[in-house]
């Protein structure tokens, strides 16, 4: 599964635009008075000036899998990392995942992450910098419903899960790009920050087959296109 666009809603776009191009060091491909879109690697990550500033989302960007040390000097020196109770700001996950993850915000509050996957070939040469940055791999769907939700995408696309599940916290995808559907109100990892539903539209590639839904779509229709 790769996911070629997603696009989120923001209620400041200056703010963001400064961000993504000053912060993280992405390209501005399109910018109207209504949105901007930029080159996040080999995804097209969208803003549309719209929403609640409460409303946040989760979304991880792959970088290089031997890149994890320059990356994480890179990104100190841009934004403040998260970290858990226990002071921990670099994270290794489990066996099945076999990643390293740094967290951070954006600046309309988004959580973000730069994961390393040691199982995926996309080794770069040069030092770490904003061109590290490969593509958008996860996207968080808040639901009040997970297993419901997750049956919903398998029918609909054909996305299997993803080494681990529960009633509240279920991957569903590949290694190349991944759905996280959690429970609202289930705390994001690291610092625990109740996950609430927030409107995206995305646009993803599985199998060689384009698929698009929203945040809305969810649970509203049954069938299945399988990727």
């Amino acid at each position: 599964m790769h996911i070629e666009s997603l696009t989120l809603f923001t209620p400041d776009l200056d703010v963001q635009h400064a961000f993504y191009t000053g912060v993280l060091g992405l390209d501005t491909v399109t910018r109207t008075p209504d949105s901007v879109t930029f080159q996040a690697g080999r995804t097209f990550l969208t803003f549309r000036q719209q929403g609640d500033p409460g409303r946040f989302s989760h979304l991880a960007f792959d970088i290089p899998r031997h890149q994890m040390d320059g990356a994480e000097t890179w990104l100190r020196a841009r934004v403040p990392l998260l970290e858990d109770e226990e002071g921990t700001s670099r994270f290794p996950l489990s066996e099945g995942w076999n990643s390293e993850s740094l967290y951070f915000e954006d600046a309309a509050g988004n959580l973000l992450e730069f994961i390393a996957r040691h199982d995926v070939l996309n080794d770069h040469a040069a030092p770490f910098g904003s061109g590290g940055v490969l593509h958008v791999s996860e996207l968080g769907i808040v639901v009040p419903d997970v297993p419901a939700a997750v049956l919903d995408l398998e029918r609909r696309f054909g996305l299997l899960t993803f080494h681990e599940q529960s009633g509240t916290f279920t991957p569903v995808g590949d290694h190349n790009g991944l759905l996280i559907v959690v429970r609202e109100g289930r705390g994001w990892f690291p610092t625990g920050r109740p996950a609430a539903p927030a409107p995206f539209e995305i646009t993803f590639n599985c199998g060689g087959s384009t698929q698009r839904f929203q945040h809305s779509d969810l649970l509203k229709r049954p069938g299945a296109r399988p990727c």
